[in-house]
């Protein structure tokens, strides 16, 4: 019998863990308590994640869904004249309630175990990690030398005390309210892109066709704008996409919010250790920057390949030689996470700049990053570029 490897989350993290641990042998099991189908947003898929669920053999579950084709992002300023693009390969969006519970019931049926249920601890005795599950039949307890964290924002393992504490990132004090909507008034020049609209203070704005009816809209602010104003959710957005800027505005005119609006705060976070003995966070448990350049989902599937492998390694060897595994992990997934901090720090504090250099002055670069083809890569001009600007200032 294979080896059983708990895994924390039902999401895309613990979804993609689950199908890359099968493929290596092991006995996935998928611990999560909510119902799917279930709302979500972070609908993009970069070129890189896509290419992720084909080596998972998804093409034909991805073309079921009907989801949208994106080349790129176009980034608005508060004015119409004033935007410019940037390519992203081919990219899609995709409507999350649907792809989650896609991508659940396909690891179910390759093989993973589904417990419906809320982990309740988790504790290391000696080499095992002893997990307490509580479902509706009762507790129910596992145990096993390997853990996947895919827990999301929820952090369950760094809640535990198994790890030391978070940093708040750069947009913690942010809060992104959004919901779905019908009626936009899509411009021949959108396609199916991504849109942003942006102005000073971290303030932006998103627009996602998820559907030929349906788009994702969301206004990310500070979280004390929204407080001030003493308006309810559903009255702050609606009002305020409808003033953001011109660009949004003559877009969503007559528009019709289809449910209540939604809300997340203080959302960007960093933990510096995310592994240990056989315990590996994946996707946003351990990390989350700001999702205007929505990365994501992209993180969870490529990161649950780089810890399905990291698993193997740790299984193949004594278990007093993981501690270098452990730290190739972290090194890799870190190293991917900092390109994208450090492309979205400096849109932020040059914007005109950032879009010289996505178009001019180091375009094929900035394709790549935007395609999600930064793992294991070595620096080019345009990010040393960046990053001299950012840091050696």
């Amino acid at each position: 019998m294979s080896e059983i490897i708990p895994i924390i989350g039902g999401g895309p993290a613990g979804t993609a863990s689950a199908m890359n641990l099968l493929r290596e042998g092991f006995s996935p099991v998928i611990i999560e308590a909510d119902t799917f189908p279930r709302f979500h947003i972070g609908e993009s898929l970069t070129t890189e994640c896509v290419d992720g669920l084909n080596r998972l053999g998804l093409a034909q579950q991805l073309k079921k869904l009907s989801a949208p084709r994106k080349k790129g992002v176009r980034i608005f300023s508060k004015y119409p004249e004033n935007s410019f693009y940037v390519g992203a390969g081919d990219a899609w969006q995709v409507e999350r309630s649907k792809f989650d519970h896609m991508m659940l019931n396909e690891a179910i049926q390759r093989g993973a175990k589904h417990i419906v249920g809320r982990v309740d601890s988790i504790q290391k005795n000696k080499n095992l990690w002893n997990i307490s599950i509580q479902t509706v039949k009762g507790e129910k307890k596992l145990e096993s030398r390997f853990v996947i964290d895919a827990s999301g924002q929820k952090r369950f393992s760094q809640k535990q005390g198994l790890f030391g504490g978070i940093k708040d990132g750069i947009y913690a004090h942010q809060i992104a309210l959004f919901g779905h909507f019908e009626g936009v008034k899509h411009q021949p020049m959108d396609m199916h892109d991504t849109l942003i609209f942006h102005r000073e203070n971290h303030a932006w704005a998103w627009m996602i066709p998820l559907s030929e009816t349906v788009t994702s809209i969301g206004l990310v602010l500070p979280i004390e704008d929204f407080k001030k104003t003493g308006l309810t959710m559903d009255d702050f957005l609606d009002q305020n996409i409808l003033t953001f800027s011109e660009p949004l505005m003559s877009r969503i005119q007559g528009t019709k919010r289809l449910e209540k609006v939604r809300a997340a705060s203080n959302y960007s976070f960093t933990m510096d250790e995310y592994c240990r003995e056989g315990l590996f966070c994946v996707g946003d448990s351990h990390r989350f920057i700001d999702p205007i350049f929505s990365f994501g989902v992209q993180f969870s599937v490529i990161e649950a390949e780089y810890a399905a492998k990291a698993i193997l390694a740790c299984s193949q060897t004594d278990y007093s030689k993981w501690s270098p595994i452990h730290e190739g992990y972290m090194q890799t997934t870190t190293q991917a996470q900092d390109v994208v901090q450090d492309i979205l720090a400096y849109f932020w504090k040059h914007p005109w700049g950032f879009a010289n250099m996505a178009h001019q002055r180091h375009a094929d670069e900035f394709l790549e990053i935007f395609a999600g083809r930064i793992y294991e890569k070595t620096p080019r001009k345009g990010l040393l570029s960046i990053r001299k600007t950012l840091y050696e200032a």
